[in-house]
Order: C-alpha cells, then structure tokens, then sequence
C-alpha cells in the first residue's frame, strides 16, 4: 500500500502541474485581453480628441494673412478667448472677445506673449522626466486595474498596439505637416539652441520670400499659463516679422474634448477624461489609466483617460471558478480511483490471506482425523476408553471440516448471487432452541456453558430456517473461539422485544473487540490479528456470511463490546408488538 500511494502522490503531481501551468496562461491571457480592450478603446479616444483638435486647427491655419484679426470668427468654438496679432515694433492688435471680461482676459494674455515673444519662445517645459519621455500625438499607460491579483500586470501586445496607433491619422497628419514646414525646423533650431527671435527671422526671410508670399506657416503652440494656450505662427513681410494667433482657455477647451468623445451613453460610467497642463492634472487613481500628449501644436497639454473595467470581458474570477471546478474533478476522480485500486488490493489481499487460512483450517482436522484413524487401524489404541475418546475426536473434526466447507461454499455462492432465499414469517424462538440442543455437547465438551433466555409470544418476522441456523451456529463458533482463555466461560443466547424491534444476541465474556476492529468485523476476508501472529483460528468469512444471510432475511446486525465485558451480536428485525419475558431454559 505504501507503493501504491507513493504512485498515486507522483500521478496527482505529474496531472496537477500541467493544470496549473495551464491556469497561469489562461489568467496572463485574460489579463492580457482585459489590458488590451481598454487599451485600445484608450487609443481611439484620443484619436478622436486629435481629430477634434485638427479639425479646429485646420481653419485657423487657413486664415489669410491680411486683415487677420478684422476677419470674422463668429462661429468660432466657445473655447476661443480672441484673436490677436502683434507687429513688428510690439503694436497689438486683438478681435473683441464676446465679453468684457473676456477682452480684459485676451489682452492681459496678448501682453504677456508680447513680452515672452521678445526672445524666441522656449520649448514648453513638462512637470517631470517622466512627461519628458512622451513624445508628442503618444499614448502611455500609467495604471491598470488590481482588482484581480496580478492580472492586470500581464504585458500588453506591443505589436497590436503598433498596429492600431498606425490608423490614428489625425495627429500623425498634423505632424508630419509640422515637421515638414521651414518654419517648424527653424523653430525647432530655436528651440533647441535657445536662439533670440529676431535673428531667428532674419533666417528665415529669405525662404519665405523664395517661397511666395500666400504660403503661410502651420500653428505653433506656447502655453501662457495654465489656463491659457497660445496657438501662433510667424509670417515675414518684406523682412519685417508679425505674429497671429488665437488665445485658447485651457479648461473650456477640455470640456468641449471631453464633451465630444467620452460623452455617449456606451461610455456613460466606464470612461472619464481629465485634461489640463503638464502638471497640472489631478493625481492618478487606481484603475485602468492612459495618458497623453496632444501632437504639436498642443504639445504643452495633457490628457488623462481613466477607465473602470469594461463589461464583457472574463475575469480572473471566472478562470478561478473554472480552475477550482476542475481541481475538485479531479481530485475527487483521483480519490476514487485510489479508493478503488486501494480496496481492490487489500480485498486482493485479504483473499490472499483467506486461502491461505481456509488451507491451514483444512488441513488442521484433517491431519488430526488421519492420525487417530491410522492409530485405530493400526491397533496401537488397546483401552476402549481410548477408542471411544478418538472416535469423538475424529467425529468433532470431521463436524468442524464440514462447518468450515459449509460456510466457504456459502459465501462463494452468496457473493455470485445464486442463493435465492425465500424468507417466511415465523416464531424464531423454535430455531434457538433448536440451535441449543444441536451446540450443547460440543460447547460442554471444550467447556463451556450454553445459556438460552427466550421470550414467549414473539412476533413473527421474515427469517430463513437454514439461514438462521448458520448465522448462530457461525456467532457460537465465534463466540467460543475467543472466549476461550475467559475465566467465565458461559455463551449467553436470548431473545427479546425492545424498541418495537425483535431481538436476538449472542454474548461471549472474552476480551471484546478493540473500536477500530469493531467497525470492520463484518467485512469479508477481515481478521483483526496479523497474519504471522494470530493465535485464533478462522478464516475471516464467518461474520461476513453472518451479515449476508441477515440482509437476506431483512434483518439488521451489529456488534458492540458489553459494559461488563466480552462482545455482543445483536440481530433485529421490525415490529410492533411487546411480549412478556418467558423463564430461562434449563
């Protein structure tokens, strides 16, 4: 048995491994869908805010030169402060805003850029190396959902992301036009070496002139506070300089982006876009979280998609569902498997140890009955009280051969299932005390006393003569058999009414049986001593057979140790009358 649980721990574990591989690719692929799904719906959110942002860009870069600021904006989106253009020698000139506050607004941030304006506009400075890293029109992540263990660090597909990043047309257009422009390399020159504006200009004249007056440069961007975007470009006129524009406010610009894209009632609950300076966002939550540059000219801004997990996508939740139900398959299948294997190799077992008792138990009378048979033929016994001692000795082991065969060809027959017995309702009274009168001499011959108390006017239940008969024969057997070294050497038999139930027991006063053995003394083949140290005689089927013939008759047995000691069989069967106790048999 040692062998086969040791087989059977190296099988659960060469079985189990796999599993648990396979769940921990199963979890890193749903985790990986789960980070790929908000991934991407992060990516087409902020495609459409670039297309937001380009469709407003693009009018604005069209505008004429002459007359930039008397041109009408009318339709101009709510997130326009106003229109400006500043001159050669620093004159201003704005387009009224739509309010007073707002004009007041509109020059303060025009004076401003007129100030800032006189050395070349700096690249617009980020809050940290981290924001350095992100180039402008790119997407990071910076969170990812924890609410299942460690799905959400699984790695995301970078070359599904690649793919998709490669259809988000409207910041990859506006900046290819940004870089592609004399203007933007020259600004970018300017931006890296820190040169002032004016040479700057002078540089620049001489390609602007070659290039004709109507061409005009794209829009560059400059963030004057953290409310306040400049959006400008640089247009030389007979090498004299003038900067256009138009002043946007940073907030209401957000709100049109956020009302534009995560408003629709699909996202309503799942998305939320924070928008804002570099900087100046709000600090990052738990949750899926994807963070963006704009592409120039709003480089200086930022924008934050948080999203909550999206419905429709498996869990980890669900794979751990999935993985518990198979591990709790498959350890049951393996329990039973052992369960079975096991019982089948110490039922082996035990029919092992059987033949090799029924062999002994054979061989035992039969050595004892060809001794005393060869002493008698031989002569050698010359007393007649010898004979007659021999006689009963070849008799009783010739009883006990046959007893013991009788029961072996018994339980062979029961275990097929060829005995069909056909139980009749009777007294059971009669077949005890006919089972007395058949055991007494042997009982009082090996010394022991046989006492029967019956009870008269029991009510008839189902019980098979014969059956009954080899069921008491087999409990006296038994109980001689280990109350032999007893100093009390009585069997006690009686029949009784107890509980609406009729009663029949056999008590010895030997040792009794220890628990553990008790619960499986009715098994087939089971002995409670080891083999190589028992010093009773069996072959381990009595009991077994006694429980049998007890089912076929419709009747319950079970043992259990008496208080005063010795063990007791009790045999039952249902019914609903009492009777009065009859007086102890002589």
């Amino acid at each position: 048995m040692r062998r086969l649980r040791l087989r059977f721990v190296l099988f659960a574990l060469g079985l189990f491994a796999p599993i648990a591989l396979l769940v921990e690719r199963a979890i890193n692929s749903v985790a990986l869908e789960r980070n790929l799904r908000h991934q991407v719906l992060a990516e087409r959110v902020f495609d459409e805010t670039e297309r937001v942002l380009s469709q407003f860009l693009e009018p604005q870069e069209r505008q004429p030169f002459d007359g930039y600021t008397q041109t009408s904006h009318a339709a101009a989106p709510g997130f326009v402060l106003g229109y400006f253009e500043i001159g050669p020698q620093g004159t201003i000139r704005t387009q009224p805003a739509r309010s007073e506050a707002a004009q007041q607004g509109l020059l303060a941030a025009v004076e401003i850029a007129r100030r800032h304006f006189g050395a070349e506009p700096r690249a617009n400075a980020d809050a940290g190396p981290a924001h350095l890293a992100q180039a402008p029109g790119t997407t990071v992540t910076v969170g990812k959902d924890a609410d299942a263990g460690n799905e959400a660090r699984a790695p995301v597909s970078a070359p599904a992301i690649d793919a998709l990043r490669s259809l988000n047309k409207a910041a990859a257009e506006r900046l290819d036009r940004f870089r592609s422009s004399d203007g933007n390399e020259s600004m970018q020159k300017a931006r890296g070496q820190g040169e002032p504006g004016p040479r700057q200009g002078e540089k620049q004249s001489a390609a602007q002139s070659a290039a004709g007056a109507d061409e005009l440069p794209p829009m560059l961007g400059q963030l004057v506070d953290a409310q306040t975007l400049l959006l400008y470009r640089t247009v030389i006129r007979t090498t004299q300089g003038y900067r256009q524009g138009v002043i946007l406010s940073v907030a209401a610009l957000c709100a049109s982006l956020r009302e534009q894209t995560v408003t629709a009632p699909e996202l309503e609950g799942y998305a939320e876009l924070q928008c804002g300076a570099a900087g100046e966002l709000p600090a990052k939550r738990l949750g899926y979280a994807y963070e963006h540059r704009f592409a120039d000219p709003f480089d200086a801004l930022r924008a934050r998609l948080l999203l909550q997990p999206l419905p429709g996508v498996g869990g980890a939740a669900y794979i751990y569902a999935l993985c518990t139900l198979l591990v709790l398959i498959g350890s049951v299948g393996l329990l039973a498997l052992y369960r079975m294997v096991a019982v089948t190799m110490r039922y082996a077992e035990q029919r092992s140890n059987f033949v090799a008792a029924v062999s002994h138990e054979l061989k035992t009378p039969l050595t004892a009955i060809r001794m005393y048979g060869e002493m008698l033929r031989d002569g050698l016994v010359a007393s007649d009280g010898k004979r007659h001692e021999y006689y009963r000795h070849i008799t009783g082991e010739a009883e006990r051969l046959s007893r013991l065969i009788t029961n072996v060809l018994e339980f062979a027959r029961l275990e097929k299932g060829a005995v069909q017995r056909a139980p009749t309702n009777g007294n059971i009274n009669a077949v005890v005390d006919e089972v007395a009168v058949l055991l007494q001499p042997r009982l009082e011959a090996e010394g022991f006393t046989l006492v029967v108390t019956s009870t008269d006017g029991l009510p008839a239940v189902p019980f098979d003569r014969d059956g009954l008969i080899q069921v008491l024969a087999n409990l006296v057997d038994n109980a001689a058999k280990y109350g032999r070294d007893a100093v009390d050497k009585r069997i006690e038999l009686h029949t009784q009414v107890r509980d609406s139930r009729v009663r029949l027991a056999v008590r010895d006063h030997g040792p009794g049986v220890t628990p553990t053995q008790l619960k499986r003394i009715f098994e087939a083949f089971y002995r409670g001593e080891n083999e190589l140290t028992r010093r009773h005689k069996g072959t381990g089927i009595g009991l077994a057979l006694v429980r049998s013939l007890c089912d076929a008759m419709q009747a319950q047995v079970e043992a259990r140790n008496h208080p005063d000691g010795g063990l007791v069989v009790e045999i039952s069967w249902d019914s609903a009358e009492r009777a009065a106790p009859r007086r102890p048999a002589p």
